[in-house]
Parts: C-alpha cells; structure tokens; sequence
C-alpha cells in the first residue's frame, strides 16, 4: 500500500496515520466525578454506554461515578464497584473517542483490570459478558485475599530483572517466598507475597539499593497465590466467545497481541497468576509504530509511568482536555511543525544504516533535503513519504519503518 494511500478521510478532516495511536487503559483510578460527570453531560454517547452498564449490574452506574458525596467515595473504594467504575468510563470515553475523532486508533492495551476495556474497545469483548465477568472477577479476587495474610510492596531503583532473580532465587531456597508482579519500567517493580515474607524482604531489597514501600492493597494480587481466584475465573471464562480483535490489544501477561478465542481467555485467567509487564507492552507498541498513547481513565497513572520510562509512546491523558475537539487539535501537525519534522526525517535518514544496496537510496535522499527546503504546505506528506521510501530502500522492515516515523512526527496526524 502507498504510503499516501494510508491516509483516513473524515469529512473534511485528514486524519492520516502510518504510524500508530494506542488507547490506554488504566486498571486503577480515582477523581471519578469530574471526569464521568463532564463526559455524561456532554456526550450522547457516553450517556448510553453508562445507562447500558447500569442495565446489565442492576445498579445507577452513572450515579456512582457522578457522585461526590462521602458515601460515593466509600463506595468507590470497594474493589468490585471501583473496577465496573473504571470499566465503563473507559469504555465510554473509547466510544465518544471514536465516534468525535474517527477511527485513529491503531492499537489498545490495558494495565490489569484495563485489558478489559482494551478487549471491548477492539471488538473482541462484549460490553455487557466483560461486565459480567469483572464483577466476577472481583468477587473471586476478594474471596482468595480474604483467607491470605499477604500484600505487595513497590521495590524501585533496582533494576527488575534483578528482582525477578532474587524472588525466584529466595522462594527456591525457602527464604522468602515472593513473587513480581507488575513490572511498570526499567527500575520499578512490585513483589507480592504474604506479610512475613514481604517484611522481611524489604531490608534485603534496601540492603541492595532499592527503595521500598508498601502498596495500599488487600492481597498479593498477579501472583501465583491467586491460583484459586484464577481458576474460577477461567470457569466463568469458558462460556464468553472472545473474538479476534479488530486492532491489535496487547497482553500485560507477555506483551503479545490477543489472538482471540480460548487462547485470548486463558490470558485472562492467567492474568491473576502472572506479573503486569506494562514495560514490555510500552516496548512493543513503540516497536510498532506507536508514536501517542491516549490514556482513557480517570487520573494520569499511565501517564506518569510513560514518563518515567522516557515518554515512548508519547502519552496524552484524555482528561487533560475539555473535550474531544481539543484533543484533536492536539493530535494534528499543522505547517508550522513542518520544519522540526523534517529535520527528524533528516536526522534518521541519516542514521539509519543501509541493509541493502539499493540505488534509489541517493535519489530519496536528496527528494528529503529538498522537501526539507521548500517548506511547502505539502511538506509534511512529502517529507515522511520520502523517508518511507528511503527506508524501504535501504532494506529497513516496514515495522520498523512505521516506529521511525512515529518518532519523526510525536505520533501526531497532519491535515
């Protein structure tokens, strides 16, 4: 497929994307009211996803996550009603997403609880079946942490194959039986375990350089002491059809596309044993082409990760905005970007090396430097086009091709 050619029409508006743009999805959150509140005034859309969700629960979802008063916000703090919170808000602002901007989402990915969201926003998820199952989730979740003495505790700046060594190494020897469980970057982890196990432990990590501190949870959540949570779990999983999705959704259990199917359920399952790799999902979608990362959810807790791994993909927090026409302003180049974009197109021409002998190398070069001179309003389609196919030329893979372009452009679209 031509480059040009890859561009999607919406009205009068060009949203083009060879590269990628992934919603996000977050498994915590907080601040539901202002949010849910902005979003359900505003948007038909959202209003009937929530009135759907509430169909389906037998409860006000919308009332919950619109509420401020003491007794909302104890309400929210309950696990099971926080998760259906977090669940339908993110598919809410995927829909309005959609439907305001287009389809401009490439990929989706979810940190734990939102790979449910991710799942449905990619069509292979029924809205109502991953309701259904979240609140069975949670229920089974809570029932498994109620008999467990354990927890989880953060454990940053040691790097975290360092801790996934020492967790295995310490519960071979019956030292201290530990397990990862969300590996959020380079150097930051967190280990679940029970009680005794984790306090023990924490003077080890530190006596290593790490700094430690307890997370504000009930259980040792993605960890194989939820075992029994997990087979219940995959019980309920076995009468859910998951389909193939229509957009690549990658796992936090390893950072792999869903296949669909009973495959794409047992990661499900799986999900409540394994540790979160959010790290290597950031990993893949960057080597994918993402250029920008939406975080659909309340609060900016990808957001923050994202930046603390070096901001590849580019995150843009969707309550950042008033509404969906700012992000999009947001989303777009216009010509005055056209001098820092092609100086990126410039500078990894340049630094890219040749694969390939290919004699048209030369002839795309200098197609480049003189995009880069004429600054016309056209310069930003002429210019990633012409280091598309200087790419293509030198041998380079079109996977790579779309993650230099991503990083040319910030994962922005162009009108």
């Amino acid at each position: 497929m031509d480059f040009q050619d890859r561009q999607m029409q919406r009205g009068t508006v060009v949203l083009a994307a060879p590269w990628g743009i992934a919603a996000l999805f977050p498994g915590v959150g907080s601040q539901y009211a202002g949010m849910a509140t902005r979003l359900h005034k505003r948007y038909t859309v959202v209003r009937e996803t929530f009135t759907e969700a509430s169909d389906v629960l037998e409860f006000d979802v919308a009332e919950l996550c619109t509420a401020t008063g003491p007794s909302a916000r104890a309400r929210l703090n309950l696990q099971t009603e926080s998760q259906l919170a977090l669940l339908t808000l993110g598919v809410a602002m995927y829909r309005a997403c959609e439907r305001e901007l287009g389809p401009t989402v490439t990929h989706t990915a979810g940190h734990s609880l939102g790979e449910y969201s991710a799942l449905c926003a990619a069509g292979a998820l029924p809205f109502a079946a991953a309701l259904r199952l979240v609140r069975h989730r949670g229920h089974c979740v809570a029932d498994v942490a109620a008999r467990l003495d354990g927890g989880m505790m953060w454990v940053t700046g040691l790097d975290t194959g360092t801790v996934e060594h020492l967790c295995r190494l310490w519960t071979e020897q019956g030292v201290h039986r530990l397990h990862p469980s969300i590996m959020d970057g380079p150097r930051r982890a967190a280990v679940s375990g029970r009680t005794t196990d984790l306090r023990a432990a924490a003077g080890e990590f530190e006596a290593r350089g790490a700094q430690v501190f307890p997370l504000r949870v009930t259980g040792p959540f993605h960890s194989p002491l939820m075992a029994p949570a997990a087979d219940a779990l995959a019980d309920a999983l076995a009468g859910v059809d998951v389909a193939v999705p229509r957009l690549p959704v990658i796992s936090g259990v390893d950072a792999r596309p869903h296949p669909g199917g009973p495959a794409s359920a047992r990661l499900l399952a799986d999900q409540l044993v394994s540790p979160v790799r959010w790290h290597a999902v950031q990993r893949h979608l960057a080597a994918d082409g993402v250029g920008t990362s939406l975080e659909m959810g309340p609060g900016r807790v990808l957001t923050f990760l994202s930046a603390r791994t070096h901001g590849h993909p580019l995150p843009r927090p969707v309550d950042r905005y008033d509404d969906f026409d700012a992000l999009a302003h947001d989303l777009r180049l216009r010509a005055d970007d056209a001098p820092a974009v092609l100086d990126a197109c410039l500078r990894i021409a340049a630094s890219t090396p040749t694969l390939r002998q290919d004699t048209d190398v030369a002839q795309h070069h200098r197609r480049l430097a003189e995009t880069r001179r004429a600054r016309t309003p056209d310069a930003i389609t002429a210019g990633l086009g012409a280091l598309d196919a200087l790419l293509a030329a030198k041998g380079i893979a079109e996977r790579e091709r779309r993650r230099q372009l991503a990083a040319a452009t910030g994962g922005r679209t162009w009108q």
